[in-house]
């Protein structure tokens, strides 16, 4: 055990035991160091996809909640006087969400209507982002 041990450790010129070099550890620090930038660098991607992803299922609910709205009054009650084109505003988690809806007749044949709800909001780098739900009602 006693050679063993003796593998591990280094001697110097006079015989006795010495620790790791300057080098060694700098070169250890470094090492570490960029390692660990490399996961910081990942994980502000991770929380700015998370965050994307948070407002891509905002923006679904609230097209969702709309598309229901509009079908839960039938055919007959799915007009433009009922639910407007002008845009709504909604905020959900600090974010603003501009809601738009539009119903439109006979389209694409006759007795069927096509409800289009559009959802946009802009992210934290300014980037314009939006989803679109439609669905067709019949007669």
């Amino acid at each position: 055990m006693g050679s063993l041990r003796k593998e591990f450790r280094r001697e110097n010129k006079s015989g006795s035991q010495t620790g790791f070099t300057l080098i060694e550890l700098l070169v250890t620090m470094l090492i570490l160091t960029i390692g660990l930038l490399g996961t910081a660098g990942l994980t502000t991607g991770i929380i700015r996809g998370n965050f994307f992803a948070k407002n891509i299922t905002s923006a679904t609910a609230i097209a969702e909640t709309q598309l229901e709205a509009v079908q839960r009054e039938g055919y007959v009650n799915a007009t433009t006087t009922n639910f407007p084109s002008t845009p709504i505003f909604i905020t959900m988690g600090n974010v603003n969400f501009k809601r738009t809806t539009t119903i439109a007749n006979d389209d694409p044949a006759d007795n069927m209507k096509k409800i289009t709800v559009l959802v946009e909001w802009d992210e934290a780098n300014n980037a314009a982002r939006s989803v679109t739900l439609e669905t067709i009602m019949a007669e």
